[in-house]
């Protein structure tokens, strides 16, 4: 059991953006396409390990047109059932002067699957070489195709888990900025950590009242053309369900103004870097309250068997090693590429 559970510790699930495949890649994997919404849309998903892969694994899936047909009928590969527990695809090899490339084929449904993994003969004898390839297979059989009356509740699924990498990653800045004493920097953080709290909290709260699992993504992302919800609409609508109280949907609103002093008005006004570290010091504080309200309702989930804590490990409980290993996975989804300077000292507080 122990070994099992420290294999699924270590797999992630990859979610296509149409919401049409699902499968679990290794947790030091990620997803290599330039941009999770800027793709190309015609480009295939592409994976690798966040340092350097010794191949490149890519992997399409397309309904099947008249070009397609063809490919699948020269393969003479059967369409296969989605209901499948398991996919099964046609492995082809071509070896070429310095290079393995490996293709596996699959019809399913009214889709065509094609996975491809080149690399260099030479490394792909490597030791390390061996282990990406297990690695590379072991995807693959976890490959699922999603019937489209699914597709909108994994793609939910999927924005839920993005938003929450993204604020692990607003946490690991706004420890940076205070460590750094860059105060500007930690007020606005502070205030995207305090929105995107609130915003889980509508979720959990919907949830809570209609007894489901359903994920309003309007409040959780905003794609280039939506109409933005902004910070004062989000208080303005916590408080009118009741999941804050006046007096902290005031002192959200002084403090939104004082924010945006500090951001557009610093020259133009009397305002002093002094006053900075009050609200830096203040925004704090809400944050720790905001923050005490959205884990009272993931622990109401847990407790009432309802919503995203209903089923799984009661929030806040997981062991540190755990939740260690999956943040530092978070954080470099979240900043990509780039490369962040080592931490000063552990806060523990992410």
């Amino acid at each position: 059991m122990g070994k099992r559970a420290n294999k699924i510790e270590r797999l992630k699930i990859f979610t296509a953006e149409t919401g049409k495949l699902q499968m679990l890649i290794p947790i030091e994997w990620e997803y290599k396409n330039p941009s999770l919404y800027k793709t190309d849309k015609k480009a295939p998903e592409s994976f690798g390990q966040y340092e350097k892969m010794l191949g490149a694994f890519q992997i399409s899936c397309k309904e099947v047109n008249e070009h397609i047909s063809g490919i699948i009928a020269a393969n003479k590969l059967n369409a296969q059932s989605s209901d499948k527990d398991k996919l099964d695809f046609l492995e082809k090899l071509v070896v070429a002067e310095k290079s393995h490339n490996y293709m596996w084929l699959c019809a399913v449904d009214d889709h065509f699957i094609l996975v491809t993994y080149i690399v260099n003969t030479r490394q792909h004898n490597f030791k390390r070489g061996i282990l990406e390839f297990k690695q590379v297979r072991d995807a693959l059989v976890t490959i699922k195709f999603i019937k489209p009356q699914f597709r909108d509740i994994v793609i939910a699924q999927n924005r839920y888990t993005l938003f929450m990498s993204s604020i692990a990653a607003t946490i690991d800045l706004r420890n940076r900025a205070l460590e750094n004493g860059s105060f500007i920097e930690f007020i606005i953080l502070t205030a995207n950590h305090i929105d995107a709290l609130l915003r889980s909290a509508i979720v959990l709260t919907n949830q809570l009242e209609q007894g489901n699992s359903d994920i309003d993504t309007t409040v959780l992302f905003q794609n280039e053309t939506d109409k933005p919800i902004m910070e004062k609409e989000i208080y303005k609508r916590v408080m009118d369900r009741n999941i804050i109280d006046k007096k902290l949907f005031d002192e959200l609103t002084v403090l939104y103004n004082e924010r945006n002093k500090v951001v557009h008005r610093y020259i133009i006004t009397d305002i002093r870097t002094e006053d900075i570290l009050r609200i830096a010091s203040t925004y704090d504080e809400l944050d720790d309250k905001v923050w005490a309200l959205t884990s009272s309702l993931e622990k109401k989930q847990f407790e009432q068997k309802i919503g995203l804590y209903g089923k799984g490990i009661e929030p806040g409980t997981e062991s540190k090693d755990e939740l260690k290993i999956k943040l530092q996975y978070q954080l470099r989804d979240k900043h990509g590429r780039i490369k962040l300077p080592e931490r000063r000292k552990e806060t523990g507080d992410i």
